[in-house]
């Protein structure tokens, strides 16, 4: 028979430690970029979007090592775009605790937490991984998020209302209107057309 194993070893607890401190390094670094673009939102909106991608693949990255079932990664893709990706799009729009939004989130999250719980097996071996992954690629994004947002209330508006849309009603709208699909086409390409000219005035 196998001998007990504490759940809490030095070895874990040396690996939490350095996780906070990365994590405290991280926020600092995070709010000196936010405080360099206090007035930018959409520089801001744009390192967020790449946050989102780099978890994401992160977590795909897990699934192939073997570290978690494959349907966890179908949740967090669920939750990274219905949740992660909703928000940064909306961003800086100001919801509060009792809005949809607000519960959406939310439940995202716990959906996450607990799909980790589930599909990672046993957590006695891989406690550390599942503690790293709850700190670092889950709770920790409301905490960026919410530090991103303007002090100023007058800038916790989006450019358009427009753009303060769920995402689901928003692909329901591109699948349902021709309308809405040429908007998001020309949008999409005036979009392009803009950062080849910034890109072409850099070089």
């Amino acid at each position: 028979a196998m001998g007990y194993q504490p759940l809490f070893t030095m070895g874990l607890f040396g690996e939490l430690l350095l996780l906070l401190v990365i994590s405290g390094v991280a926020m600092w670094a995070w709010g000196r970029f936010l405080d360099d673009n206090e007035h930018d939102p959409g520089r801001v909106r744009a390192v967020m979007f790449l946050g989102v991608l780099a978890a994401t693949a992160f977590e795909w990255a897990l699934v192939a090592h073997g570290a978690v079932e494959s349907w966890v990664f179908w949740v967090s893709l669920l939750t990274n775009t219905w949740g992660a990706l909703d928000a940064v799009l909306r961003f800086p729009a100001a919801h509060g605790l009792g809005t949809f939004f607000a519960a959406k989130q939310i439940a995202m999250l716990m959906l996450k937490t607990l799909s980790y719980g589930a599909g990672m097996g046993p957590l006695r071996s891989k406690l550390w991984l599942f503690l790293i992954l709850q700190l670092s690629n889950i709770w920790s994004w409301p905490v960026l998020y919410f530090m991103a947002m303007p002090m100023d209330q007058t800038e916790q508006v989006v450019k358009d209302d427009a753009y303060d849309i769920d995402l689901a009603h928003r692909l329901w709208q591109l699948t349902a209107s021709s309308t809405e699909r040429r908007v998001c086409i020309a949008t999409c390409r005036s979009w392009w057309y803009r950062r080849l000219a910034a890109a072409s005035e850099r070089s």
